[in-house]
């Protein structure tokens, strides 16, 4: 709305008898402005809630069998000692030395997943849970109330590269590294972290000793009070979790013999839909009727149960 002169004249004539003590020929000149109204004149009012930085972490149980799971653990293990068999030279930090640090042992397991990348887990176990993943994350977004994942993909035609969403090619294919296997055992633990160039990341577990280390999910907003939060969820075996690939996270130590096995993946997609981007990811709008003080008086009138 932009300010006739007209209307700038008047508000400044209302200051001038405000400012020179004149409340009472101020206060007679807005009522003249409220006569001006139409009769029935209504103040139209809208307004529009907006949910920023939303975090939606979700769960799913019962996407595999105990059966099922045992062959991906299975599998996972015989990647693990392929990998172990291939790189016994790279147990130590020094070479001369006998005995596996602590940091050797987290660096170790920083080298299987880089190994993965060359020598991967069968096959038939990454593509049947990343089936699974890619249709928690269609449920993910869709439960959260989130806008279309978008995600980069061949075209038909296979000559470029092209943005599109799940709801439009909902069968994501599988890319060299979206999936990959943990095993982590004697006190590994894996440092806070994201997954940058991914949208929506989810972990699958396999098998969980009683003492298998909890995910750590840590406030995106930072370390400031009141937002330095930290919530931990025990794993489960057969349950996966789903979160923005953004959200910073980690994994305890899992401290016995007995491994805890995994397998995560990572989702494709802008991450400028999820956490830690300025997004709207829902909002309701409204509108309100505000009466005159007649109206309002009539209505009550109105609304009076005869005696």
């Amino acid at each position: 709305m932009r300010c006739t002169t007209a209307r700038i004249g008047l508000a400044m004539l209302l200051l001038a008898h405000a400012a020179s003590g004149a409340w009472r020929h101020a206060i007679t000149a807005i009522t003249l402005t409220s006569t001006l109204r139409p009769a029935r004149g209504e103040w139209q009012a809208k307004g529009k809630m907006e949910f920023l930085w939303a975090t939606p972490v979700m769960e799913y149980d019962g996407l595999f069998n105990e059966e099922q799971l045992c062959m991906f653990a299975k599998d996972v293990l015989e990647a693990w000692d392929a990998f172990q068999a291939a790189g016994q030279k790279d147990r130590v930090t020094n070479p001369t030395d006998t005995a596996w640090t602590q940091a050797d042992l987290d660096r170790y397991n920083e080298k299987f997943f880089a190994w993965q990348s060359v020598t991967p887990v069968p096959m038939r176990t990454l593509e049947t849970v990343w089936q699974a993943f890619v249709f928690a994350v269609r449920e993910y977004v869709k439960q959260a109330e989130m806008p279309p994942l978008l995600y980069q993909r061949p075209n038909d035609a296979g000559t470029a590269i092209e943005w599109t969403t799940i709801d439009q090619h909902p069968n994501v294919q599988r890319g060299n590294g979206y999936c990959w296997a943990a095993v982590q055992a004697n006190a590994t633990h894996h440092d806070v972290h994201t997954h940058a160039g991914s949208s929506v990341a989810g972990t699958l577990y396999l098998s969980v000793p009683g003492d298998g280390g909890a995910l750590s999910l840590n406030d995106p907003r930072g370390p400031m009070p009141p937002f330095d939060v930290t919530y931990r969820k025990a794993p489960r075996a057969g349950n996966l979790v789903i979160f923005p690939a953004t959200l910073p996270h980690g994994v305890l130590p899992t401290f016995g013999s007995e491994p805890r096995i995994s397998i995560s993946c990572n989702h494709p997609g802008h991450w400028q839909n999820f956490t830690n981007g300025k997004v709207v990811f829902g909002e309701k709008t409204w509108e309100t009727t505000m009466l005159t003080p007649e109206e309002h008086r009539a209505r009550a009138a109105a609304s009076k149960p005869e005696l």
